[in-house]
């Protein structure tokens, strides 16, 4: 019986409940959206800003060099040993570099080659290094009695352009040094963490101040710009059902009030109302969590050029959020119908 007359109730006034459903749906979309994008956000625009170099500069913790560099943390998506000395050309102190040159330049995707990686034999000079010592692509350069073709010039407008750059085996060899002077991390999550990790580990962990906080501050504020829109599209939601449940209570004042007349307790008609709400928000929830879903995979497609995960969480905390709107929207409507009085309503007053 109880069924049959909640579901009458919202046969009858199917146009008032249909509104109040869109605008729970519509709200449940903004959040089911929202909360998706959310939860591959953090991933998603590190990823991006990651393609803006490393984050971290490892040093040796004991010695002068890291002779393997081991870690194994699951935020690090990347790294990079780099072995520094200094050689005189041409009575010029020049600086070298000896390191993984493709695992470099996926790191730096900055870097403007004129020409090309060098090889086992091959140089790469930074174009400041080349203009003194008079170099450019094809060239030879002798370093220690040992002749290099230039394969390239290297423009990054970092003190990069100040050095020459070889493979790592090729350095050690040069400079007898083994091991790096410093390993250049990419840290796909808490930087702070990671760097608590390699220092338990014994490394000296150098923080790129500058990129590491700029993806911090960008994160917060686009999650707490997403949080804002968020809480006005449900709050707009909340008003939006209020009010349609309370016309309701005014609309069906006399049924209330026969209602409580025949002997129906408050109980039971809070639960009447509560139960057409919770109907409300589970049927627009669901509605929503589809559509937010579709504007989602959008947004990530436009922008990340990746469609964004499904999650079913998101699909939970959407549904309860759509039922959780709907029940406090029908607290102030539900206390207008307890408040009626059936001997004033029955009367016509």
């Amino acid at each position: 019986m109880f069924i049959r007359l909640v579901m009458r109730s919202l046969w009858v006034r199917k146009e008032r409940f249909l509104i109040a459903m869109v605008a729970v749906m519509l709200s449940a979309a903004m959040v089911a959206s929202l909360l998706t994008i959310s939860f591959d956000i953090k991933e998603r625009m590190g990823k991006e800003l990651r393609s803006y170099g490393a984050n971290l500069v490892v040093l040796p913790g004991e010695g002068e060099y890291i002779e393997k560099f081991d870690a194994s943390h699951s935020s690090i998506i990347d790294s990079v040993p780099f072995l520094y000395f200094k050689s005189d050309i041409s009575s010029k102190k020049i600086e070298f570099a000896g390191t993984d040159l493709e695992a470099a330049k996926r790191m730096n995707p900055w870097w403007h080659i004129e020409g090309t990686l060098p090889d086992q034999d091959e140089v790469m000079i930074g174009i400041n290094a080349a203009n003194r010592l008079g170099l450019k692509t094809d060239d030879t350069l002798r370093i220690q009695g040992n002749s290099f073709r230039v394969s390239g010039i290297l423009d990054t407008g970092t003190s990069d352009d100040d050095r020459v750059f070889m493979h790592l085996a090729t350095a050690s060899k040069i400079s007898g040094k083994s091991g790096a002077t410093s390993v250049q991390v990419s840290v796909l999550g808490d930087i702070d963490e990671v760097s608590e990790y390699l220092e338990s580990n014994n490394y000296k962990v150098k923080k790129i101040r500058q990129v590491a906080e700029s993806e911090k501050v960008l994160l917060g504020k686009t999650q707490l710009l997403m949080s804002l829109v968020a809480l006005f599209v449900l709050s707009s939601a909340f008003l939006g059902l209020m009010s349609t449940m309370i016309t309701g209570v005014l609309e069906r004042s006399r049924e209330i009030g026969l209602m409580k007349a025949l002997g129906c307790t408050d109980r039971r008609i809070a639960s009447i109302f509560l139960t057409e709400a919770g109907i409300v928000g589970t049927a627009g929830g669901i509605l929503g969590f589809l559509a937010g879903l579709a504007l989602a995979q959008f947004i990530g497609i436009r922008i990340f050029n990746i469609p964004v995960s499904v999650k079913p969480e998101v699909f939970l905390l959407t549904i309860l959020t759509s039922i959780l709107i709907a029940f406090i929207g029908s607290i102030l409507p539900v206390r207008r119908a307890l408040s009626i009085d059936p001997v004033i309503t029955l009367r016509g007053e």
